[in-house]
């Protein structure tokens, strides 16, 4: 059996979505969504999932009405040839460019808090050397990693925010709904890219064994995930208030550095969550490099995506590199979730749903 036809659940798949899901961008959520809408972040976060969880529909429908295809098969049938190819090739660029900004982010992050003095280029690179070795594995040890690791990060963070519930202040998100709606409404694109992983569905619907149940944990899914957005979003801005969490790069990291746990024996806890979230973010480009490789697999016809893997590093590495400062990559990682991000996580599914009634409607009339 060759590896791309590994077999795994729908509860793998969730613990896939939402492990890639949670990535980077939990750590800055705090900050761009109070500098849109100030104390009326909680309720973009809720408009949001409700969103997500309607595109998160759609995409089970596909991967269910395809059971046997992934987006490049069944782009080829509903978009013909042509067309088709050029939609998987975007979306594998897609998956190399958002590979990219992981990668960059990830070696930032790390040099800021941690290895103040290597080089970004060493960081990078053992990263990738790491994110390459559990990509060749194929879907199902990746499958198996994140249904271990996940719980681990959650009830990690969980456990550790808990001293912190003493000094909330919920008075920071006086006054409520103050925000005019067409703001509000502006800053929705802010939370819905913040589930950019979730099209992974796409290409994994093949694997899974249990198909019938796809709906049901991708949906579980995008509401764990808007759960933990939730309350970290809710915990920083009542931790720092609207003022300060404006002026932090990462209120998700910091708010770990506040924590003070009483008679404890370990100091500097947040090296420590750093960490875990090292072990999250990991899964995170695991997810999206292997939906590269995957994509490119299957443009190509190939049976197994393995020796793909390798030769993709250099082009990653360049694009992680192209940005001169993090500014920059801060800057790219919002142009790729406002024009790719809407195209390959809302327009394209939605597209190729509604494309697949009208051909189905079409071939009824002519049968008829």
């Amino acid at each position: 059996m060759s590896r791309n036809n590994d077999q795994i659940s729908s509860a793998q798949l969730a613990a896939i979505l939402s492990i890639t899901m949670m990535g980077i961008g939990i750590l800055s959520l705090p900050r761009t969504l109070v500098e849109a809408v100030g104390p009326d972040a909680l309720f973009i976060i809720i408009a949001g999932v409700a969103i997500v969880v309607v595109v998160g529909l759609i995409i089970s429908k596909l991967a269910m009405k395809f059971p046997k295809d992934t987006i490049v098969e069944f782009g080829n049938t509903l978009l013909g040839k042509f067309m088709g190819t050029a939609m998987a090739l975007g979306f594998f660029a897609y998956f190399i460019l958002f590979t990219a900004i992981e990668v960059r982010m990830f070696g930032e992050i790390i040099k800021t808090y941690l290895l103040l003095n290597t080089p970004l280029e060493v960081l990078m690179i053992t990263y990738m050397l790491t994110v390459v070795y559990v990509v060749r594995r194929g879907v199902e040890p990746f499958a198996r990693m994140a249904q271990i690791l996940f719980p681990i990060v959650l009830l990690t963070s969980f456990f550790v925010m808990l001293p912190i519930l003493q000094e909330l202040d919920l008075t920071h998100f006086l006054p409520v709904l103050k925000t005019p709606l067409m703001k509000m409404a502006k800053a929705l694109p802010l939370m819905v890219f913040s589930f950019l992983g979730l099209e992974l569905t796409l290409l994994f619907g093949p694997f899974i064994s249990d198909k019938k149940n796809i709906t049901k944990y991708v949906t579980f899914a995008v509401l764990l995930i808007g759960l933990i957005y939730f309350n970290t979003t809710l915990v920083s801005i009542a931790r720092f208030g609207l003022a300060e969490t404006k002026y932090i790069l990462w209120p998700g990291l910091e708010l770990f550095k506040t924590v003070d746990i009483p008679g404890a024996f370990i100091e500097n806890i947040h090296i420590y969550v750093i960490a875990i979230w090292i072990l999250s973010v990991l899964m995170t480009t695991v997810g999206v490099y292997y939906g590269a490789s995957l994509t490119l697999s299957r443009i190509i016809k190939s049976s197994e995506q393995d020796y793909l893997v390798l030769p993709l590093v250099p082009i990653i590495y360049f694009f992680a590199l192209a940005p001169d400062s993090l500014v920059q990559t801060m800057e790219l990682m919002d142009l790729f979730s406002n024009y790719m991000g809407t195209l390959y996580l809302i327009l394209v599914p939605v597209g190729l749903l509604a494309l697949s009634f009208f051909r189905k409607n079409k071939g009824e009339k002519k049968d008829a």
